[in-house]
């Protein structure tokens, strides 16, 4: 099989595999009313799919590689983000077992880095707290946007972060990693394709929030056991909490194509520019040592 077309399995069976889930709530009248909880499956089964295909199987259990891990966290986050659909009153459940949740997985993803003596005691259990309140920060600040917008708007610029996810981690030293990361942006580009054939189709708090879940681990993972600098890490992460400036009281006056421009731009230029120096990067290495 051709990369080309193995590259483009990889990403479409995912994608198709959560379009079908969108399609079976949108389309079947009795599924409306679960559409709270189909679309965050929807998210989730896809990113399964993608790891199943680009691992060759599904990953055993206890897992025996760090990545591994991650499909099993992306089983569990499925959960997580049907919590997140709670009504308002009980959201702080939501957060706090989100919080504990994120800090259990962060401990268990990076063991074997504080095992090994790779990160001493102290500065490992820094860094696990750090990246736990980033990315609780991340889904707590930007789900909430998931109910406000329907529409192409915010699956194209959520699928628009997994694309240059996948290319800054991808030139960071993480084939592996970088695929997830755009497969899991083909699965929220279809949400696109999703709003043509579906009038008023809306992602919701639960699969914004699992999706963001899942970036948050790609990029950590990236950071621990690739070559992802600190300064790319932290602009990944501003970049996805800009997708919440619409929630800003000012900004909520402006008119939805000018919102969805300043929000598509501030992206670009947090995580495009990286994603040039890395890739100038990678390149003046190959020029350097091409065998």
């Amino acid at each position: 099989m051709s990369v080309w077309l193995r590259a483009a399995l990889e990403a479409g069976v995912p994608a198709f595999a959560a379009g079908f889930i969108w399609l079976l709530s949108g389309r079947i009248r009795s599924l409306h009313r679960f559409g709270w909880l189909l679309s965050p499956l929807a998210i989730g089964a896809g990113y399964l799919v993608a790891h199943i295909l680009l691992n060759r199987g599904v990953p055993p259990f206890p897992p025996t590689d760090s990545i591994h891990w991650l499909f099993y966290f992306a089983l569990l986050g499925i959960g997580l983000g049907w919590l997140a659909e709670l009504p308002a009153d009980y959201r702080w459940l939501w957060g706090s077992l989100g919080l504990l949740w994120l800090g259990w997985l962060m401990v268990l993803g990076f063991k074997p880095l504080l095992e090994s003596g790779y990160w001493a005691p102290w500065s490992g259990a820094r860094i696990i707290l750090l990246l736990t309140l980033a990315a609780w920060l991340l889904m707590v600040l930007v789900a909430p946007i998931g109910e406000q917008e329907r529409g192409a708007g915010l699956p194209f610029l959520l699928a628009t972060l997994g694309g240059l996810s996948a290319g800054l981690i991808f030139y960071n030293k993480s084939a592996l990693l970088g695929q997830l990361a755009g497969s899991l942006g083909a699965v929220l580009g279809m949400g696109v394709l999703m709003s043509w054939v579906m009038r008023g189709f809306q992602l919701g708090r639960g699969a914004v929030a699992l999706a963001l879940l899942l970036m948050a681990l790609l990029w950590s993972m990236a950071y621990g056991y690739a070559e992802l600098p600190a300064h790319f890490l932290a602009l990944l992460y501003l970049t996805g909490v800009s997708l919440g400036i619409s929630r800003l009281k000012p900004l909520t006056r402006l008119h939805p194509i000018a919102l969805f421009t300043l929000r598509l731009l501030l992206l670009l230029l947090l995580t495009g520019i990286p994603l040039l120096l890395s890739y100038q990067t990678y390149m003046a290495r190959q020029q350097e040592y091409p065998y």
